[in-house]
């Protein structure tokens, strides 16, 4: 079927019953989706401009739907992208409240100085003339020029690159060639006269977020970052969910990785316009990710990490051609992987540890990455041990009744005061004056509630409501327990209250349960009875505030000053390993000598978890020796 997306008038064909959401996407056309493609926010609102006539281009809309559309607007034709399925050809109109806005990132990266040693390098030589004796061909002159420069590596140059260098204006009249190296052993392209200068590209592709870097490797500068959705999300917020359709269609491993790439295209584009370059002088990349995106990245497929015994197809790190997998830079360059530790600490993990400084390992520092996944590197006098923990999808917004993402819109903070009032923090949309409207709760706003509510007295320790604590405290409909209102319908941007519920409650408890039982055996197992630091990385865990998530016991105790947030680790982790090829190497050695500890070989973790529900600061019931 075909699907036309007006204006700009992108036009994409997907088989019968595809997602509207997902044809949105694969025509490169970025909708909003704030709850991941739930259907639960109402932002991906799109208008049917011209079906084909007589037939119903769409699957009819039912009631959770029109409850979400403007009212009467299943009347004019407005439809969610994420609910709507494709049955005929149609042209939809999307209006600009719909756009997502690719805006840059609250906090993408760490601003640090990395000492440039590229695995790419330039070398200029010159070449003898096509007259000169004795004759020889092009190939041959520019292999004996490179010789002699390079010394006793030999750079070989293969055909492609002679075929691309053979389209360059006067490229057989040249007497100099820039040649650019990989690894100072083989030729990647061929430029006549000085060449341009040496750009990468290092992404981090994360389960919901992709954060890509350009970069200057000469000079070790950022050039620019773009931050987007990752639009695999159309087949589910988490790992599991997309593993899950993978093995009930393997067909949909190709779509994924189709998906990602064609965003990352779209990123890298974006970032070399705006450099004033193009995206084939892109001459190397990095990624990383956990391990089921790299595993999709590279077209390989994920299932075994979702069921017993949780092994990867592979553990090295990948450097593949970037045609292999679709990356439009310059095609003979390589896109490097960082390698995995076991099923679920991925390149992501490895990369964030590459970021740690010497204090870090000299010491007993925690390293935490929380999202559907929680990794947690421990550094004990200079041994590395990881564990990684299901804490669930709860942490990215989602399994929440008013769960959202963390974009604008989005209550990440949530405050009680001492005359019970409730405040919200939201997440502004950039350039837009005026106070936001919230769409639902995200992760940290989550955890942020919880926090609130446990100091308020509102929620005992065990997590239940407390009757009659608060104003805005009211049975939940459907008598499913009670729920505490955030933000009531008048204020709010679904014109629906925005509440948390016991059930959510119930999911962060869970989360917090898994990831805290984790990090007790963790430190059990080491000998570790007090930690001197602890770094929280990734986009989650940069907008926790340390006295929440003391406060709920999501981490043993420490001093709040010893807590800090580190950014996005694995993006600085990921241009270390671009700006210099040492840090491939120590990535390697960090797979090779980290040692993991597998939470599902552990009898006591069961009742170590039930123990942890608890929303309480402080230490946890000993484990037995």
């Amino acid at each position: 079927m075909r699907v036309t997306f007006e204006p700009g008038y992108r036009t994409v064909d997907v088989p019968s019953g595809e997602r509207l959401l997902v044809a949105a996407w694969r025509a490169g056309v970025a909708l909003k989706s704030v709850c991941g493609g739930r259907g639960k926010c109402g932002t991906c609102v799109v208008e049917v401009a011209k079906p084909t006539a007589g037939v119903s281009a769409l699957s009819e809309p039912h009631g959770d739907e029109i409850a979400l559309l403007p009212e009467g607007g299943a009347e004019r034709g407005l439809r969610l992208a994420c609910m709507a399925h494709v049955l005929d050809d149609v042209i939809l109109c999307v209006p600009p409240e719909s756009e997502a806005v690719r805006s840059p990132p609250r906090k993408p990266y760490t601003v640090a100085s990395i000492p440039p040693a590229a695995v790419v390098s330039h070398l200029t030589v010159d070449i003898a003339g096509p007259y000169d004796a004795p004759q020889r061909p092009l190939s041959a002159r520019i292999e004996e020029a490179l010789a002699r420069r390079a010394g006793k590596r030999h750079p070989r140059i293969l055909a492609p690159v002679l075929g691309d260098y053979s389209r360059a204006p006067a490229f057989d009249t040249a007497l100099s060639v820039t040649a650019t190296l990989f690894e100072d052993r083989e030729v990647i392209r061929l430029q006549p006269g000085a060449g341009a200068g040496l750009f990468g590209v290092a992404v981090d592709i994360g389960t919901t977020s992709l954060v890509a870097f350009l970069c200057d490797l000469e000079v070790g500068r950022i050039l620019g970052v773009r931050t987007a959705a990752n639009p695999q999300a159309a087949y589910g917020e988490d790992v599991i969910s997309r593993m899950t359709h993978i093995q009930r269609e393997p067909a949909l491993l190709t779509q994924m990785q189709r998906l990602v790439v064609a965003e990352l295209n779209r990123m890298i584009e974006e970032l070399a316009g705006a450099a004033g370059i193009r995206a084939k002088d892109i001459v190397d990349a990095v990624a990383v990710g956990n391990p089921t995106m790299q595993h999709v990245l590279l077209g390989i497929n994920p299932e075994p990490l979702g069921r017993g015994p949780y092994l990867p197809v592979f553990c090295e790190g990948a450097s593949v051609r970037a045609e292999h997998v679709g990356l439009e830079i310059l095609r003979n360059a390589r896109l490097h992987v960082l390698p995995m530790v076991s099923g679920y600490i991925g390149g992501d993990t490895l990369a964030a540890v590459l970021t740690r400084d010497r204090d870090f390992y000299r010491g007993r520092n925690l390293l935490v990455d929380i999202g559907t996944n929680g990794e947690v590197v421990l550094a004990n006098d200079g041994r590395l041990t990881a564990v990684s923990c299901a804490t669930g999808p709860v942490y990215e917004g989602a399994h929440i009744q008013c769960g959202v993402r963390a974009a604008p819109g989005a209550i990440e903070r949530v405050w009680i005061d001492a005359a019970g009032s409730v405040r919200t923090g939201i997440i502004a949309e950039p350039r837009r004056r005026g106070e936001p409207r919230p769409v639902g709760l995200c992760g940290s706003g989550v955890i942020s509630a919880v926090a609130a509510l446990t100091a308020a007295g509102i929620l005992g320790a065990d997590g239940k409501f407390v009757a009659g604590s608060h104003a805005q405290l009211r049975p939940q409909a459907g008598g499913h327990g009670q729920e505490m209102l955030l933000a009531p319908a008048k204020r709010s941007a679904t014109a629906r209250d925005i509440v948390l519920t016991q059930a959510d409650v119930r999911s962060v408890q869970l989360g917090k349960a898994a990831l805290r039982a984790g990090i007790e055996i963790l430190l059990k197992e080491s000998g570790v009875a007090q930690l001197d630091r602890i770094d929280l990385a990734g986009t989650f865990g940069n907008h926790l505030e340390p006295n929440d998530i003391l406060r709920i016991g999501m981490v043993p105790p420490v001093a709040v000053e010893r807590i800090r947030s580190i950014g996005n680790a694995a993006g600085d982790g990921a241009r270390m390993a671009l700006f210099n090829r040492y840090h491939r190497r120590r990535a390697a050695k960090l797979a090779r000598d980290m040692r993991v500890i597998e939470l599902t070989m552990r009898p006591e973790f069961q009742d170590l978890f039930v123990g942890c529900t608890a929303l309480t600061p402080g230490a946890v019931q000993p484990l037995p020796a």
